[in-house]
């Protein structure tokens, strides 16, 4: 007698945890990127990795914390950043993380982590419209700023 195989039949889903206050509109510049997320992280004493899902109006959908690391690293894949942001029907994603050094320069791995997210959303149809750096209160890093990378103007 064969023994019968079964498929799960799954249903995912997104769960909200929290809400965090916001004065509405669009997110779309550097400056308010890092202010929300000094609002968000605070002082915190290791690195975060943000990602934010916006619709076509670059309003936010949902906020997730992707990874929290070390001192100086949090890494994430391209599997872990995007699937917040397909289950959210997102327009476009931007990368937040902190550097709680206070340095918000991009390390060479923060670099190449970009470039290789930035790639992922290009095929998923997804783009990364900016990658911000926070690190003191008033300092910030945008990789768009910069011309590194060419998303939402």
């Amino acid at each position: 007698m064969e023994r019968q195989n079964y498929i799960p039949l799954i249903r995912l889903k997104m769960e909200k945890v929290m809400e965090l206050p916001y004065s509405g509109g669009v997110l779309n510049e550097p400056k308010k990127l890092a202010d929300f997320t000094q609002q968000v992280l605070g002082d915190a004493d290791r690195e975060y990795l943000l990602v934010l899902s916006v619709n076509i109006q670059c309003q936010p959908v949902a906020l997730e914390i992707i990874s929290i690391g070390g001192i100086d690293s949090a890494m994430a894949s391209p599997r872990e950043i995007f699937k917040h942001a397909i289950m959210s029907n997102a327009a476009g994603i931007f990368l937040i993380h902190n550097h709680p050094s206070g340095e918000c320069r991009p390390s060479e791995s923060d670099k190449a982590i970009t470039e290789r997210i930035r790639k992922a959303g290009e095929l998923l149809d997804i783009p990364v419209w900016d990658h911000v750096i926070t690190g003191s209160k008033e300092r910030y890093y945008s990789f768009k700023e910069q011309g590194e990378i060419f998303g939402l103007s």
